[in-house]
């Protein structure tokens, strides 16, 4: 940790021994390869990597035709926050627009203060910036206005930076107020006093309503330990918030003379770390003020709720288990008492009905998902209620709430109960990866005093802000030494000498630590507290702005306040007392009479649906209202199996019916085998036909066929897509594994506006199936979207085909797969429903795309329906194919654009 990939430590490690520099090299280039190796192996891939690989293809060979289309498509680009870029991003930018050289034909504008640069942990590089800067001399352009802060505050901050940056008035530090001017007196990073525009509001305070000074110190003159500091300016800190919420005179003036008085949500605390949250937190809690803390890098899955929620789940996974019900119900979360407790275990009836309450659940959760579940689990405690009388409580309320959320996002990717709890234990035990989604959420926007992190602060503002722990720092330690074998036996270097890299650690920590300081002293519109102890300056960026680092006594620190003041009122520093008076809050707010709710005169489509081919051919209408909207493919393919006619796939063959000794013939049948067949399909088409001919296609499939529990019949299994894949297609002279341009699985939306299955059944059995005898559609009216996927779309000799696999048994042998019985095959299922619906989201598609140049006669090939285990027919080879007619894709149109009228009385598309 104490070394930082910048020259200045590289070379410092260098010059103090060479062969430890190159051991630094060698290992972190073989850390990146492994790392890369292991990325390959798992197949991930992050964003880092593709910074990478783009960075590497604008260095490569092909880099001046990638930079030339990229800057054709994008040859203005802005980059905002620019401080907090990376050097790998900043060098993409400069690859693509050629910073230094300002070619008038593209544009990079970049913006950014880099006295906000605070986010190095996260890989963003000041250095980065200083570059940009460089390159870009003499076309700069500074904000010099402060539009957010009172001119007292502006003025007070400025007083402070000057202090150290030096001007006519201030004799400054050789390094300036950012550590960055060199011997020669440059320096990239100075600080600029600016103006303030001001603000009509005044903060007042007091029986005279005068206006409070800006920038209000508290120092101390006498050593304190760590704990004994916090606690302490954790107590000022409460006890001034409390004094002026307490003064109902204490608000903001109006230029109109009203005044608003200040409220707990105008404050806020900044700290750098949860210590110091929870100290000011207990501070305000003692004197009955209530707060909210939110942190940038807290993980809710570190909370002790993730492991109740765990619990909760490993029981409600599982809810004759007793032993995981009684953990469940033992957590802090639920809070059950320990006589309730006891009776669970004495009581048979109320156990049973405890029991029946999990089993309910999981059944929501099976149905409605793991969100819908745990809400409900919640609420059938009463935990809400429950928690928000409890101190803390409103904090894992929302803990509960954000886990359930982040359990229903992770359930989209994974298969069932057990992997979304191994999921949740695997990413409490690791700490959850990094990301926003798993950041402590703000428990309140009441009128909550808010006790936040600086680097959560960044970019936001508040009316107060108090600073306990100002002179903050976290020293890189100095008593570390590397050690490696040699030739000579065991080397030591002593990496804290005065030159060394532990000391160029130091400098970059207080340097950030500056930057870190400049927020934290710029998130104030009116008022900012400090908490200044004497012992903690010397190492602090406050410390080093009032003193460049010079140990000064409690006496001399206020001097130095007053130096820094002169004739100016917008601060005041004063030695705090002892912290041993406690302040209740105590007032009475007068909140504005609720108002009568009024009528909302909005209307609402109540019919209003997602809806699907599987919906508009269900048998009944309450199958119909209670089948979920298919979310993948698979899902669909399994609704499929109550459509109008013989379930799908699961056709029984009369027993007196002989069965060819043919892998497709002797395979089960049913919808889990045509699950089964479809998802190695689809991933036979990601991967491409093709790869039906590689040498190492057999083992790859052998392994997804074991993993998906179908080892017994993996031989069929392999026989059997072989054969799908290189068998040549009646309808294209061409096998799957001929085609080169295939997309598997498209997804299709469109609107429908009262779509009658009665006009689109009418309308199919006129233009499709040659007339053969096919069961009514139920009648039902389709109104919102209509939604589907289609197993594989693909381009041959430039026509557009739909395919659709079939894993029907139509008979025991080959000759059952004739052109007839396909289409007896066809018109039970209605697949003829499908197929136009495909037809017509492929029909859309092409339009959209090609535009003016799309023709349907000569770019639309049709749908294919592909019967699987009719792959061996001599003609058919289980095809059979839906042409595209035009009349057939218009009066489609004409259905779902305007359905509310009968289709003969519809004009002509």
């Amino acid at each position: 940790d104490c070394f930082d990939a910048t020259t200045d430590l590289w070379e410092a490690l260098k010059a103090i021994d060479p062969v430890a520099h190159a051991l630094q090299r060698h290992a972190a280039a073989s850390i990146a390869r492994r790392m890369a190796e292991l990325k390959e192996g798992n197949r991930q891939f992050g964003f880092a990597d593709m910074l990478e690989r783009l960075k590497g293809a604008l260095e490569g060979p092909n880099g001046t035709a990638l930079r030339q289309r990229i800057a054709e498509q994008y040859p203005v680009a802005m980059v905002d926050e620019f401080q907090d870029t990376s050097p790998e991003q900043y060098q993409i930018f400069d690859l693509l627009y050629r910073v230094a050289d300002n070619d008038a034909s593209v544009g990079l504008f970049m913006i950014g203060d880099p006295k906000q640069s605070i986010y190095g942990f996260r890989g963003a590089d000041i250095y980065s910036y200083l570059a940009a800067r460089s390159a870009t001399t003499g076309r700069h352009y500074q904000l010099g206005t402060n539009y957010r802060s009172t001119a007292p505050l502006v003025d007070a901050v400025n007083r402070v930076f000057l202090h150290a940056e030096g001007n006519h008035q201030y004799t400054g530090y050789p390094k300036g107020a950012f550590r960055f001017r060199n011997l020669e007196g440059d320096n990239p990073l100075p600080f600029e006093a600016v103006a303030a525009n001001g603000r009509k509001e005044v903060l007042v305070a007091g029986a005279d309503g005068a206006a409070l000074a800006a920038l209000t110190v508290g120092c101390t003159i006498h050593d304190m330990n760590a704990d004994d500091s916090r606690d302490f300016y954790a107590q000022h800190c409460a006890e001034h918030i409390v004094g002026l919420l307490n003064d109902e005179r204490a608000g903001f003036a109006g230029p109109d003379g009203l005044l608003r008085r200040l409220q707990p949500a105008d404050i806020a605390v900044l700290v750098r770390d949860r210590k110091e949250a929870a100290a000011v937190r207990r501070a305000l809690q003692r004197r009955k003020v209530l707060s909210v803390y939110l942190s940038d890098k807290d993980s809710v899955l570190k909370s002790s709720e993730a492991a109740d929620v765990l619990r909760w789940l490993s029981a409600l996974a599982n809810p004759l288990d007793g032993a995981l019900a009684r953990a469940a119900f033992a957590t802090r979360s639920i809070g059950l008492p320990l006589a309730e407790l006891a009776q669970l275990s004495q009581d048979e009836l109320a156990w049973e009905q405890r029991v029946e309450q999990l089993k309910a659940l999981h059944m929501v959760w099976q149905r409605q998902g793991v969100l819908a579940m745990l809400r409900r689990f919640i609420h059938e405690l009463g935990l809400p209620a429950k928690l928000l009388n409890s101190v803390g409580g409103e904090r894992s309320l929302t803990n509960l709430l954000h886990l359930a959320e982040m359990l229903q996002t992770a359930s989209r990717q994974l298969d069932g109960e057990q992997a979304l709890i191994r999921w949740l234990a695997e990413q409490i035990d690791s700490g959850g990866e990094d990301g926003d989604e798993r950041v402590l959420r703000l428990e309140s926007d009441a009128e909550l005093v808010k006790v936040i992190t600086v680097h959560k602060s960044k970019g936001l503002e508040y009316p107060l802000v108090y600073l306990p722990y100002a002179t903050a720092a976290r020293k890189v330690k100095r008593s570390s030494f590397l050690e490696y074998p040699d030739q000579q036996g065991t080397r030591r270097i002593d990496l804290s000498r005065a030159d060394g890299p532990l000391a160029l650690a130091e400098q970059a920590r207080l340097a950030e630590d500056l930057r870190l300081l400049y927020v934290a002293l710029t998130r104030a519109r009116h008022f900012l507290w400090l908490g200044v102890p004497a012992d903690g300056v010397p190492d602090s960026a406050l410390g080093y702005l009032l003193a460049g680092g010079e140990q000064l006594a409690g006496a001399q620190l206020l001097e130095r306040w007053q130096q820094l003041r002169a004739d100016s009122d917008a601060i005041d520093a004063a030695l705090l007392p002892a912290a041993d008076t406690v302040t209740l809050l105590a007032r009475a707010d007068r909140r504005p009479p609720l108002l009568p709710t009024p009528d909302y005169p909005g209307q609402f489509e109540r019919d209003w649906s997602v809806g699907s081919f599987t919906s508009l051919a269900r048998r009944s209408a309450s199958e119909t209202a209670a089948l979920p909207v298919p979310r993948h493919a698979l899902e669909e393919k399994l609704l499929e199996g109550g459509v109008v006619g013989t379930a799908a796939g699961a056709t029984g063959l009369p027993a007196l019916v002989r069965t060819d000794d043919a892998p497709w013939h002797r395979f089960p049948r049913g919808s889990v085998p045509g699950n089964f067949l479809h998802e190695q399909l689809e991933w036979m088409g990601q991967e491409g036909f093709a790869a039906v001919h590689d040498d190492s296609f057999a083992a790859r499939l052998t392994r997804r066929i074991e993993r998906a529990g179908w080892a017994n019949r993996r031989d069929d299994a392999i026989a059997w897509l072989q054969a799908i894949a290189s068998t040549p297609l009646p309808p294209l002279g061409a096998a799957l594994s001929d085609l080169q341009t295939v997309l598997p699985e498209m997804e299709f939306w469109f609107p429908s506006e009262r779509l009658s299955s009665g006009a689109l059944e009418r309308l199919c059995r006129q233009h499709l199936l040659d007339g053969t005898p096919r069961p009514g559609l139920p009648e039902r009216q389709l109104h919102g979207m209509l939604k589907g996927f289609t197993d594989l779309v693909f381009e041959h000799q430039g026509r557009y085909w739909i395919l659709d696999y079939k894993s029907n048994a139509l008979g025991g042998n080959d000759a059952a797969y004739h052109q007839q019985a396909l289409a007896v095959g066809m018109a039970e299922h209605r697949y003829d429903i499908q197929g136009a619906l495909y037809m017509l989201a492929l029909h859309r598609l092409l339009a959209s795309r090609m535009g003016d140049d799309y023709d349907p006669a000569q770019h639309l090939g049709g749908a294919i329906f592909l019967f699987l285990r009719g792959i061996a027919h001599p003609q058919t080879h289980g095809c059979y194919v839906l042409a595209p007619e035009p009349a057939l894709l218009a009066g489609l149109d004409q259905l779902l654009d305007d359905s509310t009228q009968p289709l003969e009385q519809q004009e002509p598309a």
